[in-house]
Parts: C-alpha cells; structure tokens; sequence
C-alpha cells in the first residue's frame, strides 16, 4: 500500500539519569569500611584524613628496633635496658597519636543529619602504594561531592523515531515511537567525542530496528540525517 508507513521525526534525546549506580567512585556510610577511608567531620587536610604515612612508618621502625635490642648483649643491667626501652617505646607511641590527631577542629563537609563516612572504591586501585589510594580516594570523593551539589550529573542518551503504519484491512493508521536502547550512567562532563559515539550507536540501533519494520534504507538514512536533538 503506498504511503502505508512513515518517519514523522528522529531525535536524539539526552536525558537525566535520575538513578546512576555510583558504586565506582565509592559510597557514603555511617562507618569506615577501610583504612582509607574519609571522615567527613573533618577536613580533607586534616592529619585523620591524611595521616603522615612515611612518618608513622618510621616511628614503627624504630620501636621494632628497640625491641630487638634488647635482646642483644649489652653492658647495662637488663633491668636498665627494659626500662630505657619502655620509655622510649612510650614516646613514639605518643607520637604516633599525635600524627593521626585531629588538627582541623573538625570543620569538615557533613553536615547535619548526613552520614559521617565516605568509603572509596579501594578495590580499583589495586597494586598502587598507599599515599596513591588515598590521592585516588580523595579525589573520588571530591567527585562525589560535586556530584551531590549538583556541580555535574549523569544522563542517558536515546534515539526515537515518531512513525505512522497502516492498520490492516482498515483505512486507518496508527503513530508510534520506536526508541532504540539507550545508554545510562554517563557523566555529563565527559568529552564531546564520547557524547557523539554513543549518538552514532543510539542512531545505528534505531536504524536497524526502522529496516526491520520493513521502511526503505533511503527513507531511514534521510530521516536520520535530519535528527534533532533534544535536552531533557
């Protein structure tokens, strides 16, 4: 039948993501899951965020040090020994606390009735030294942050064509949208270029489904070729 079917419009529609899985970037809890991670009644720069790694680490090696040479042959008394050691044992420990003590005043981004902790996604950076995971942790969380002041957002983009097919054996005929899958989760500060493949996919998706409802490929590469774009 001629004129039995038609695409009224294509367009490509980018779309509000209104419920993305963040998970890759990590999660808010009431807990910390980790050693990274982020307390948030305090500050970024705060020594409970960023302890001194190398520090602390020193400080242990020469408690482990001390504690191995007491075992070895000294001209002191060992009483002497096991009291000089504990001393000095009890120094570093006192400064290890100090390293890991609030030095902000707790002026950190929770606020009020909101969850204390934000535990990154360790598990991506596998195989990376400790100050690395948490440079990566922090910087996720910054994301998160932004994400939640509504600084950037996720979306979805979908090709839709509006076509009209004859209804068999009747005069009549009937309009339809024929939506192609659409992608999700996308971060809307990604690069153009990647905004454009996914549109050349979405568009390559619902020109296979318009040949498959048995339009010409000349009708479906001219209405592809005049698409809009639409925002929601």
């Amino acid at each position: 039948m001629k004129n039995s079917k038609r695409i009224h419009a294509v367009t490509i529609k980018r779309m509000t993501d209104t419920d993305p899985d963040t998970s890759y970037l990590g999660e808010y809890s009431d807990r910390a899951k980790t050693d990274y991670a982020i307390d948030r009644a305090h500050s970024l720069d705060c020594q409970i965020n960023k302890p001194s790694t190398e520090g602390l680490e020193m400080l242990s090696r020469v408690m482990h040090y001390l504690t191995a040479v007491t075992y070895e042959p000294c001209p002191f008394s060992e009483d002497d020994i096991w009291q000089d050691v504990s001393d000095a044992q009890d120094l570093l420990i006192g400064k290890q606390d100090e390293l890991q003590e609030c030095d902000c005043d707790e002026r950190g981004d929770m606020g009020r009735g909101e969850l204390r902790y934000f535990n990154g996604c360790v598990e991506n950076y596998k195989g990376e030294s400790p100050e690395k995971i948490r440079e990566y942790v922090i910087r996720d969380y910054e994301r998160m942050e932004r994400l939640q002041r509504g600084d950037w957002c996720f979306v979805g983009i979908q090709a839709e064509a509006e076509i009209t097919i004859a209804v068999s054996g009747r005069d009549a005929h009937v309009t339809q949208t024929i939506t192609s899958g659409g992608l999700w989760n996308i971060e809307s500060s990604s690069d153009a270029s990647f905004f454009k493949s996914v549109e050349d996919e979405e568009l390559s998706t619902l020109r296979e489904q318009l040949r498959a409802l048995g339009f010409s490929a000349r009708a479906v590469s001219a209405a592809v070729k005049n698409a809009q774009r639409e925002n929601a």
